[in-house]
């Protein structure tokens, strides 16, 4: 089968879930000997075509992955253009975009494209709302949502999410709170929803002993402490602050814990303010933006990982991630959150925001090795059942209907 990939961003450009979800579906796909073309914006060294086996890589000169309300009427342009152009040349059989990156070629008359398969990363058009409130913690940061951020939605955002549900074939949720979200804004078109739950590399997220002594030793932890964990992207809606508030509150109890903190972003610079003023900056390592492919040796650094979200995540593959790793996670039940762990077997569900309850089953972790243990056993083998890279077999087995259907 040949198939057209199309994101707005990658790897190569930032290293957000989206990004890694859609390698992960190129590489994947391009194991089980399908041809893969993918199509993005423009690379940062001026690049225009990238070869990998099994995968050819099309960056569109002057696009712009930030997709700036300047910058984005050129990339919906480039990009159905270049799809269209693809599905010519290279008889491409189906279309697999990321959120909204495929809406320009999905619009094209149905006798002139191929058909499109689009993958929902959010919780549809309402959380995606009410995570953009939960950023809001000023009176300026209210005044922006309440102007700015509505008239976009109002005009931009629900438009576009609108045509994306029409003009798909199919939409696949990566979670299945995803797929319940788009059921009841969109009832008249269930039938178009699918479940697959991201995959993620088990062989590479895995529990290793060899990897924990070394980077424990790397980063100045000793055999007595016990390190709890968060990583992503640094900004107020993957809730950070309420983790280090929750490390503050019992680090005074329990002196053997430390805190990892692994990613980049808007709030770094305030996290680590806050850690002084909270007077745990000697238990906190701040470890920087990484490449996903060393992403095992931190979560195999680790003893217990944190997600305190208060976006209405999709899934959340950092949390899939530190499972296949071994580790029990204390995770926000919000949105697609509620996919990954199962609570009081791999780890424990507490409410967003709550820095009381996050501190309070961190604790219990903490104190009760064995448990812990046992939990980060359980994530393991529920990561190898549920998240394993065999989902990649649902993506081609739809696809390869639709091309039938097409033809």
């Amino acid at each position: 089968m040949r198939i057209a990939l199309v994101s707005t961003s990658t790897p190569l450009h930032r290293q957000g879930g989206t990004e890694l979800q859609a390698e992960s579906l190129a590489r994947l796909a391009a194991a089980r000997g399908h041809s893969v073309f993918w199509v993005t914006t423009a690379h940062p060294q001026g690049i225009e075509t990238e070869e990998k086996p099994g995968i050819r890589t099309y960056y569109l000169k002057g696009t712009d992955y930030r997709m700036s309300r300047k910058d984005a009427p050129a990339w919906w342009t480039a990009s159905a253009a270049k799809l269209a152009r693809l599905c010519e040349t290279e008889k491409i059989d189906v279309v697999w975009a990321e959120n909204f990156a495929g809406l320009s070629y999905a619009a094209l008359p149905g006798a002139e494209r191929r058909p499109v398969i689009t993958v929902v990363n959010g919780l549809a058009i309402l959380g995606e709302i009410e995570s953009n409130f939960n950023r809001v913690s000023s009176l300026r940061e209210l005044a922006y949502f309440l102007t700015r951020y509505a008239a976009q939605t109002v005009f931009y955002y629900i438009p576009r999410f609108r045509a994306m549900v029409r003009d798909s074939e199919l939409l696949v949720g990566v979670s299945r709170e995803t797929v319940a979200a788009l059921t009841r804004e969109f009832p008249g078109s269930s039938g178009k929803f699918k479940v697959i739950f991201n995959p993620v590399n088990t062989a590479l997220f895995k529990p290793d002993p060899a990897r924990r002594a070394r980077t424990r030793a790397e980063l100045g932890f000793k055999k007595e402490h016990r390190v709890l964990m968060m990583a992503g992207v640094l900004h107020k809606q993957k809730g950070a602050l309420v983790g280090l508030r929750a490390f503050a509150k019992l680090s005074a109890d329990h002196r053997e814990a430390r805190l990892l903190i692994v990613g980049d972003g808007p709030e770094l610079a305030d996290l680590k303010a806050k850690a002084a003023a909270f007077g745990v900056s000697e238990k906190v390592v701040f470890a920087g933006a990484r490449p996903n492919q060393d992403m095992p040796f931190f979560y195999n650094a680790a003893d217990i990982y944190l997600n305190p979200t208060l976006r209405l995540e999709g899934l959340g593959l950092v949390t899939i991630e530190a499972m296949a790793c071994g580790l029990p996670s204390v995770v926000s039940r919000i949105g697609g959150t509620a996919s990954t762990i199962e609570d009081g077997i791999s780890g424990y569900f507490v409410p967003p925001g709550k820095v009381e309850a996050l501190a309070d089953k961190t604790v219990r972790l903490l104190t009760n090795p064995e448990l812990a243990a046992a939990m980060g056993a359980a994530a393991r083998a529920r990561a190898e059942t549920e998240f394993s890279e065999e989902n990649i077999n649902r993506y081609l087995e739809l696809s390869m209907e639709l091309a039938r259907i097409k033809k």
